[in-house]
């Protein structure tokens, strides 16, 4: 009798256990329902956390003119949108940050990424002057301007070049994406 009681008594510890941790995870980022962005209203489509063994790295939204669940059309777009990410870790230094651009740019283009090489070392250059937990970056691409790169609402940098949002936003809608739980989220699945 004594035996069933632990037993029981342990399943219920360990469940009390799960929910206590569930509970103390960090939601996602609380992002707006649209954004305006040169006179241009851009909706929110979906977002996620980018997890990396169990730590939230960031948050991220994807904002589109309209609704979108087609990846492959999104990233072919010439159309206004963006991505917003916040850091969520303190483990994101500039360098890993780096790194993770250029890998998910790497898995984006399937390894070609010579064409954009320039545009690329141009954006990795907003990490260098550091990061830190909750960070906030929006890459919004308008056509015929760019990529207009944003750091805690402040504008960082512009890059031409709409090979270069191809890859950038192929990060997370690729068919190589970065994470396949995320890029079902952005798409709102």
């Amino acid at each position: 009798m004594l035996k069933k009681f632990i037993i029981v008594n342990a399943g219920s510890l360990l469940a009390a256990c799960l929910v206590m941790m569930t509970s103390s995870i960090v939601p996602a980022a609380g992002f707006e329902d649209q954004l305006s962005i040169d006179s241009q209203t851009l909706y929110l489509n979906g977002q996620g956390p980018r997890k990396k063994a169990f730590l939230t790295v960031y948050d991220t939204a994807l904002y589109l003119t309209e609704k979108g669940s087609d990846a492959q059309a999104i990233i072919e777009a010439d159309h206004p949108m963006a991505i917003s990410l916040v850091l969520r870790s303190r483990f994101a230094t500039a360098e890993r940050i780096s790194e993770a651009f250029r890998e998910g740019l790497e898995k984006a283009t399937g390894g070609n990424t010579v064409p954009i090489k320039a545009q690329t070392e141009e954006f990795l250059g907003i990490f260098q002057t550091g990061v830190e937990k909750n960070d906030a970056f929006q890459f919004v691409y308008l056509p015929d301007v760019g990529t207009k790169i944003f750091k805690n609402g402040e504008a960082a940098k512009s890059i031409k070049g709409f090979e270069f949002k191809q890859a950038l936003f192929g990060i997370w809608l690729s068919d190589n994406p970065i994470a396949a739980k995320l890029k079902s989220q952005l798409l709102g699945q």
